[in-house]
Parts: structure tokens; sequence; C-alpha cells
């Protein structure tokens, strides 16, 4: 049973009951191991960030029903509109 720190007291002196305990841990320990080991690699830390910044987009442009946000599309289009024109200018300022 857990104590009140959380960790799980063995109440049992039966050696094969104690093996068996040993057992189940090693093999839940093993597990969290490999899940671990599964969640780090990079691919996979770059496949959740992707889902997470397309998610992160999609919220944003479009409504709670799914309907397309055209003021906010509007601005975000207005801004590299913006961005664009001030590297154009800057270009060509450095040519003179």
């Amino acid at each position: 049973m857990a104590g009140s720190d959380g960790k799980v007291e063995i109440t049992t002196t039966d050696p094969r009951a104690l093996e068996r305990e040993v057992q189940v841990r090693r093999d839940r320990l093993a597990a969290t191991l490999e899940e671990l080991h599964d969640r780090l690699q990079p691919s996979e830390i770059a496949r959740r960030g992707l889902a997470s910044a397309q998610t992160s987009a999609l919220g944003f442009v479009t409504d709670r029903r799914g309907g397309l946000r055209t003021e906010r599309v509007a601005a975000v289009a207005a801004v590299v509109v913006g961005v664009g024109v001030v590297l154009v200018v800057r270009a060509v300022k450095k040519r003179r």
C-alpha cells in the first residue's frame, strides 16, 4: 500500500511474493524507460512540435465551428506584404 510520502510499502516477507513484486516493479520501470526513450527521440519531438504549431495556426485563423476568420487572414497577409515591401525598399537602397 502507498504511504503518506507516496512510496509503496511491502508488507510481506514471503520470498516468492517479494520476487513477484520486484519483477512487477522492474517491468513497470522498463516500460517507463521505453516510453521516455520514445518521447525523447528527435523525430518524435519534431513531430509533436509541428503538430502543435499546426493546431495553433489553425486555431488562429478559424473560429469554433471551423469557419475562416477573414479579418485575421487579412491581417496576416497585410503584415507579410508590409515586411516584403520593407525588404524590397532596403534592397533597393543598398544598391544605390
